[in-house]
């Protein structure tokens, strides 16, 4: 992993939008929500709309993010296949956690009166803490706000109980991107995935309405075990994965089971802002360097004179 970082850190930022141009949905709000609604006309296939952001500690650019989010909001409309998500350190976290609430609130506030839902992404270990805070108190108000837990972590077992106790939370479950050192975070792959069943198990316990977030198809298929052992309606949960991740086929078996999937789509209006998600997602899987030189290859084949 350690080599893989090194070799992100030093790939240029050109060659980064590069590789990551299957994964973003473009520069722009209009061409997010072009991309999302030819994806539900195709295919039934809904999306969460992110804006590329986090770690922002100026209050302009804090107010410049707040205000594209709600213009997200009023673009959305009557689009009944559309949800946000949102970093808390891009509504300003890092800078202060109550201009943070206020803001969150407020987005959160302008989609519960547009019946749109708001999803609180989840960032670095230290931010878990301050996020299930704020999305404890935010849940107590509205009910189309949701957050992430991620399997990585050792706690997020114990954070069910702790602050999803008494409310009907709404959570993507997912391994989790960030990188942790060992005395908090699992560090090899299996052992993230069974923790994933474990809170899994936990949060269909406790009645939570489930997104289930993941690539890996073995364990998407254990996790749609437990769903029907469970019997359990296809209101109460859905299955959500990445913009970009070649997985077509599991996709259409799944909406032709009438199962709900979602993909997270981003889009970035400053690029400065998207490249640590894009790098993160590169150290995790690099596979996706692979994906986009193929996709670039075919395109170039079907280009050449005579094809």
């Amino acid at each position: 992993m350690a080599f893989r970082e090194r070799w992100v850190d030093w790939t240029p930022n050109f060659l980064i939008r590069l590789f990551a141009s299957p994964y973003v949905a473009g520069n722009s709000l209009q061409s997010a929500m072009e991309l999302a609604d030819a994806l539900y006309k195709r295919g039934g296939v809904m999306s969460t709309l992110d804006l590329l952001g986090e770690g922002i500690r100026h209050r302009d650019d804090i107010s410049a993010e707040v205000d594209e989010y709600l213009r997200m909001l009023e673009a959305i409309d009557e689009r009944e296949h559309l949800t946000v998500s949102l970093k808390p350190t891009q509504m300003g976290l890092a800078l202060d956690p109550e201009l943070c609430y206020v803001n969150v609130r407020r987005i959160v506030q302008n989609a519960h009166d547009k019946n749109i839902g708001v999803t609180i992404d989840m960032e670095e270990s230290h931010y878990v803490d301050p996020t299930l805070s704020m999305y404890r108190r935010l849940r107590e108000e509205f009910d189309n706000v949701g957050t992430v837990l991620q399997s990585r972590l050792f706690r997020t077992e114990e954070d069910v109980d702790r602050y999803l106790n008494g409310v009907q939370a709404h959570i993507r479950l997912c391994l989790g991107i960030y990188k942790e050192p060992a005395e908090i975070a699992y560090q090899d792959k299996p052992a993230m995935k069974e923790n994933f069943l474990v809170v899994l198990e936990k949060l269909l316990e406790a009645g939570h309405y489930t997104c289930i977030a993941t690539h890996d198809e073995a364990l998407l298929k254990k996790c749609m075990t437990r769903v029907r052992e469970r019997q359990l309606p296809l209101e109460r949960f859905e299955v959500q994965m990445l913009l970009g991740v070649p997985r077509e086929q599991v996709i259409r078996q799944l909406r032709q089971e009438g199962v709900t999937v979602r993909l997270y789509m981003p889009y970035a209006t400053t690029w400065e802002y998207a490249y640590a998600y894009l790098k993160r997602r590169m150290v995790e899987n690099p596979h996706m360097i692979l994906y986009v030189l193929k996709n670039l290859f075919q395109r170039g084949v079907r280009s050449l004179p005579g094809r």
